[in-house]
């Protein structure tokens, strides 16, 4: 008797077991139906719509399933299997004998493309990014080419390349919104390549490094890996400095092309702060012929004040005079630009020798510890003699104030702030009390303009400009 009982509950064990099977199996159907059509967003088993979005659930065949939800406020679901989203929550409901959560966001208010107009390569697929305000929505919008033989696009909204030319790449919401993007697809790129083979770049820092394509190609997609990132790490185009050293990137397009550059990691001299915002504006200062004492610490206080920064082109020999040796220890612990123009200030142009640099240099290190890391030449004229033997990057400027002039405080500052703008590279001279009263009076009205005021060498660094020894810059 025991025996037979015990056969018993074996075959209904098994019955019972093997319906859950099918359960299994046809919930896992249903599930990757949905996936499929992207009308909702299924994941495990939650499902998500908008408020006022209806959704038929799949059955298949004649098989009766019912319905059921147990917070119709938030989810209605008919005999039928219409599910029909009420108000933003969520709603247990149950289907046959299993059950889950149905989440509600928020209707869709606008949609639109981040990018309006992007370029992608033959053969390249890639899903554009579509903003959706007003609501946590992501699912439930239909994508559709205006031109599928030059532009392919699946449910979820990835596009791919078919052919050479331009499409629309359209889509709506259930409750009728729509948006568009201009797609050019471009040829499959031949080869990608860097702004440079070598860069550096400070720790405290990050910089966007994007490489480009052959002409007349795209990659919308160009992968960016570091081999060393315990120096150096990449997140998209953007480099993230770790410790001191070197590493090579390498960039890879979607067809497998690739190109590397070899990125040094340093610690940032003591002239370049690495708290500034690239995305701000910047306007460098400069001075010519100083240090003096009396008013160049006036400008001193002004940038320190301000948080500002400048590179001085100071005429060595006058270092030796009283006070002057102090102004320009305080330029280093200001973390200011020390330059060199020259020792003397005697010889112009053609007549400048390696040995008026070179003295100016010595000069400069003898005072403050360290060598110039920028020359100006006298009167800005050149020679080869100052391209070879200037041992700086040779620095001009874009906006001359004309203050040795006018010697006119109030009208050299109309000037720069009528004047100057982001990347510029301002010529003034610190010798002059006029100078220095106007440097007092623009440099807070720049500063509640949302300039950032900084020397030369920052300028360049945050704007991506490599600077050479003996190669001339004026702006940025």
């Amino acid at each position: 008797m025991f025996a037979t009982r015990k056969k018993s509950v074996s075959i209904k064990s098994a019955a019972i077991f093997l319906a859950v099977l099918l359960l299994i199996s046809f919930v896992s159907v249903i599930v990757d139906r949905n996936v499929n059509a992207n009308t909702v967003y299924v994941n495990g088993r939650a499902m998500v719509l908008g408020v006022g979005q209806e959704y038929e659930y799949p059955v298949q065949g004649e098989e009766i399933v019912h319905f059921k939800s147990y917070n119709k406020d938030v989810v209605t679901v008919d005999s039928q299997g219409v599910f029909k989203a009420v108000a933003k929550g969520s709603a247990l409901v149950k289907v046959g004998t299993s059950k889950f959560t149905v989440y509600v966001e928020d209707a869709p208010t606008a949609l639109s493309f981040a990018e309006s107009d992007f370029s992608i390569g033959t053969g390249e697929k890639y899903m554009p990014v579509l903003n959706v305000e007003g609501s946590e929505l992501n699912t439930g919008f239909q994508f559709t080419s205006s031109n599928p033989d030059v532009l392919g696009v699946d449910s979820a909204g990835n596009v791919i390349g078919v052919s050479q030319g331009t499409a629309d790449l359209n889509v709506k919401s259930y409750n009728g919104l729509s948006a568009n993007a201009k797609v050019s697809v471009l040829a499959a790129p031949e080869t990608v390549q860097f702004p440079a083979q070598e860069k550096t770049i400070y720790i405290g820092t990050e910089k966007y490094f994007r490489p480009t394509v052959s002409s007349g190609s795209a990659s919308k997609m160009i992968y960016i890996n570091s081999d060393n990132t315990n120096v150096l790490k990449t997140e998209g185009s953007k480099l993230i400095p770790v410790s001191e050293g070197e590493a090579n990137i390498t960039a890879t397009t979607y067809n497998g092309k690739t190109a590397t550059c070899k990125v040094t990691v340093l610690n940032a001299p003591f002239y370049i702060r690495t708290d500034l915002d690239p995305s701000k504006p910047m306007i460098a200062l400069s001075f010519d012929d100083g240090p003096n004492s009396r008013t160049t610490s006036v400008v001193l206080d002004t940038l320190e004040q301000y948080n500002g920064s400048a590179t001085f082109f100071m005429v060595s020999n006058r270092l030796s005079r009283q006070g002057n040796a102090d102004c320009a220890k305080r330029m280093v612990e200001l973390g200011c630009q020390l330059g060199n123009h020259t020792y003397d200030h005697s010889h112009y142009g053609k007549d400048v020798t390696a040995d008026d640099i070179k003295n100016g240099a010595n000069a400069i290190k003898e005072v403050t510890g360290y060598y110039p890391s920028a020359f100006r030449p006298t009167g800005g004229y050149l020679s080869d003699t100052i391209k070879q033997n200037a041992s700086a990057p040779i620095c001009l400027w874009s906006v001359d104030t004309n203050d040795w002039k006018y010697k006119d405080a109030e009208k050299v500052k109309n000037y720069v702030l009528y004047a100057a703008g982001d990347g510029d590279v301002i010529l003034m001279h610190d010798i002059y009390k006029t100078s220095a009263e106007a440097v007092q009076m623009f440099v807070p009205e720049l500063v509640s303009r949302g300039y950032q005021i900084v020397n030369i060498a920052e300028l360049a660094y945050y704007k991506d400009v490599d600077m050479n020894n003996g190669q001339i810059y004026s702006s940025f």
